[in-house]
């Protein structure tokens, strides 16, 4: 816990000082327009999707998010309307087992509350470590990052908006598509 609390306090106090030059650093958002890390899961759900020359969109949850879990027919929705131009991958913030015992308890409440059980329909990935998580400064889920044919973060936040801004939305996606889309 020392050795972490040590590193976080040195990673804060010289990226303060980078951050300085940066007037348009945003702490919420801390990879916005830069080089997205590699793809790097622990385990592939479904089968690993080709993401060349497409946008992906990162979608970070965990069974236990109820505001991860209640974006779900969103992501969903987006992902039809978007297949053409983007890959959408939702990753798991746990094992595969706590992820299939996660899904489990909510189709039982769901059922239980008479509610309609919606799961994620598009591809599927775990890091249970947080790593990739990690790499994209990510603090809270949900936590959605969509990265450009180049490899650049265009959007990165809590898809549900922050005091009822930013929410992501279809607009908002047309929108990065349409700006940064290969010519």
């Amino acid at each position: 816990m020392k050795k972490l609390l040590l590193f976080l306090s040195t990673f804060f106090a010289i990226t303060s000082s980078f951050s300085q030059e940066n007037e348009e650093f945003d702490w919420d958002r801390p990879m916005l327009g830069k080089k997205a890390p590699a793809l790097q899961v622990k385990e592939w759900l479904t089968e690993k999707p080709d993401t060349t020359g497409k946008f992906i969109i990162l979608d970070f949850w965990s069974t236990g998010c109820g505001p991860c879990v209640k974006f779900t027919p969103h992501m969903n929705e987006f992902a039809k309307i978007f297949k053409k131009e983007a890959v959408f991958i939702a990753i798991a913030l746990q094992s595969k087992a706590s992820l299939e015992k996660g899904v489990k308890q909510i189709e039982k409440i769901k059922k239980e509350r008479n509610e309609k059980y919606t799961p994620i329909e598009f591809y599927q990935a775990t890091d249970p470590k947080c790593e990739l998580f990690g790499r994209y400064g990510g603090e809270s889920i949900p936590m959605v990052i969509i990265i450009d044919p180049e490899g650049i973060v265009r959007w990165q936040g809590n898809p549900h908006g922050e005091n009822g801004e930013g929410a992501l939305t279809e607009k908002v996606i047309k929108e990065i598509i349409a700006k940064y889309k290969k010519k």
